[in-house]
C-alpha cells in the first residue's frame, strides 16, 4: 500500500487514538522538512539542566529531516530552536524524557534512540510492531510537505 498523509493529519490520528506525546503542540510539513512545536512544559521529568532552561524557553521549535530508512530503522536529523537560539545541541539532554514519553506510550524500550550530532533514530518496525502488528514499512520519505510511506499488511 502506498501512504500520503500531511504530518498534521497523522498528529490528529495519533491524538485520535491517544498515541501522540502530549508534549508535541503542532507540526507541519512543508516541502523535505517536518516543522515541529514542542511545550517541554508538558514533560512529567526533566534532568536539571533541562528545567532551568524550560524556565527561559518553554517552546520549541524543531525542523526535523529524515536522513535514512535503512532495515526499519528512519534516522531524522532534528535542527532545534528555543527562543530564537539554536538548541539542538542540548537534544541529549531530552533522552531520558523522550525514553520516559516512549514507556509510558507502552512502546518498547530503545525503539527511539537520541543520537549525537542532533539525531534521531526511530525503530519503525518495532514500533509498529507493538502497536499494529502485521504492517511492515518498506519505505520511507518526505516529499512536498507529506509523509508518504510504502507498506505491506500480512
Amino acid at each position: 500500500m502506498h501512504i500520503r498523509i500531511a504530518p498534521e493529519e497523522a498528529l490528529a490520528l495519533a491524538r485520535i487514538t491517544k498515541q501522540a506525546p502530549p508534549v508535541i503542540t503542532s507540526v507541519v510539513g512543508d516541502g523535505d522538512v517536518i516543522r515541529v512545536v514542542a511545550d517541554l512544559r508538558r514533560l512529567d521529568t526533566l534532568p536539571g539542566p533541562l528545567k532551568l532552561a524550560v524556565k527561559v524557553a518553554p517552546i520549541v521549535r524543531a525542523d526535523v529531516k529524515l536522513a535514512s530508512f535503512e532495515r526499519g530503522v528512519a534516522t531524522l536529523s532534528v535542527e532545534v530552536n528555543a527562543a530564537g537560539l539554536p538548541a539542538h545541541r542540548l537534544l541529549s539532554l531530552a533522552a531520558a524524557p523522550i525514553e520516559h514519553e516512549v514507556a509510558k506510550q507502552g512502546l518498547p524500550p530503545g525503539v527511539v534512540d537520541v543520537q549525537p550530532h542532533a539525531r534521531i533514530a526511530v525503530d519503525v518496525e518495532r514500533l509498529l510492531e507493538a502497536k499494529v502488528p502485521g504492517v511492515t514499512v518498506w519505505g520511507v520519505k518526505v516529499q512536498d510537505g507529506r509523509i508518504i510511506l510504502d507498506a505491506s499488511v500480512g
